[in-house]
């Protein structure tokens, strides 16, 4: 079976925990969410379709839980906040890029565990530069932060939040957000 993927906003700084009631609560007020499934995870509202805007003509989209009790369908599931950063990848992450000089970290997944765990640094072969992995050119393949908003079911390339849903996660925490694409995060698994 092919891994999920989401497409999850965050705020730009890492570090950043915008209160996450006030982030659930301008997702309902645009109808993003609509009933509880679990504790942070919600179905699809309404207002899913307008602000997740998909590109091509007549995706396919599987609104309600299926029978099977899969996870297959278009829902929301709000992580966080978390002590710290936490950095999420997926099935197609592509090399990320040093910030300075551009070279590609052609062995980020050898670095990747301790990324994650937050004990590497990401130091670049090309340049010298010392960095955090959340500040490396992912090109929208992997997102970092306290707080993530995570859209299920939606795939690498397929979608984007609408400007409307930026600007409304910037007036209600007082910071700019940005988005990429990932694969699902488990926060029942400690390795996540």
């Amino acid at each position: 079976m092919s891994q999920l993927t989401s497409l999850y906003l965050a705020p730009n700084n890492p570090d950043s925990a915008p209160a996450v009631h006030s982030v659930r609560q301008m997702l309902a007020d645009l109808e993003i969410i609509a009933d509880s499934l679990a504790p942070a995870s919600y179905t699809a509202g309404e207002g899913f379709s307008r602000h997740v805007i998909y590109a091509g003509c007549s995706p396919y989209l599987v609104m309600q839980p299926p029978q099977d009790g899969s996870l297959h369908f278009c829902h929301v599931v709000l992580h966080g906040p978390y002590e710290r950063a936490k950095l999420v990848t997926g099935p197609n992450t592509v090399k990320p890029r040093c910030p300075v000089c551009r070279i590609r970290f052609e062995d980020w997944k050898d670095r990747l565990a301790d990324w994650q765990s937050g004990s590497g640094a990401a130091h670049c072969s090309g340049c010298g530069h010392n960095c955090r992995a959340s500040q490396l050119d992912w090109r929208g393949h992997a997102i970092s932060g306290r707080v993530l908003v995570e859209l299920r079911n939606v795939f690498p390339g397929e979608a984007s939040p609408s400007d409307l849903l930026m600007h409304s996660l910037k007036m209600h925490t007082g910071e700019d957000w940005y988005y990429a694409w990932a694969a699902y995060l488990d926060d029942s698994d400690p390795k996540s």
